[in-house]
């Protein structure tokens, strides 16, 4: 049973394009036992489509960041390869090589990384560092000027929720 909510601060907000991506920290207490929570809000307050994935290593030029997360090779196939397969059976996305979320106009999406541990202020800054330096949010037009075909995508592929968490073990920061 979750005793205790509350919010701590709001760390930062940045804007690019209209795409907020907010901080917030939370510290939830549940049967004696502290759980510490850094959620990580992304507003796309556009008229423009967005896709956000999760680089596990760091490309700066967006074209590598491209090849690398939609046509290389994934064991068997590429993400794109996967994307444009009809009769795709797709049940749980790899967090770093086909994780897939598309968000629209208007939508709101959050990533929620949790830890039992106390987090100390360094290690905060560094998921806040992590976050913004891994968390690729791309707009559709760019995106297809690489992409060909972006928009026949089998709609499996994409991420449903609105809300993904994570262990902070999951991030290597």
């Amino acid at each position: 049973m979750l005793l205790l909510i509350f919010p701590l601060f709001c760390f930062s907000q940045i804007r690019d394009s209209l795409i907020i991506r907010e901080y917030s920290l939370c510290n939830c207490v549940e049967n004696s036992s502290e759980i510490f929570s850094v959620l990580y809000e992304i507003n796309n307050n556009t008229c423009d489509v967005f896709y956000l994935w999760i680089e596990k290593e760091i490309h700066s030029p967006e074209l590598e960041r491209i090849n690398d997360y939609f046509k290389k090779n994934k064991g068997d196939a590429s993400l794109y390869q996967m994307a444009m397969e009809v009769n795709i059976s797709y049940e749980c996305p790899s967090l770093f090589t086909t994780f897939l979320k598309k968000i629209k106009p208007q939508e709101t999406f959050i990533i929620q990384i949790i830890s039992t541990g106390i987090m100390s202020e360094c290690e905060k800054k560094q998921i806040y560092t992590y976050l913004d330096t891994h968390v690729v949010i791309m707009n559709e037009n760019i995106l297809t000027k690489y992409i060909e075909g972006l928009s026949n995508f089998n709609p499996l592929l994409f991420y449903k929720n609105d809300f993904i968490t994570l262990p902070v073990e999951m991030i290597n920061f």
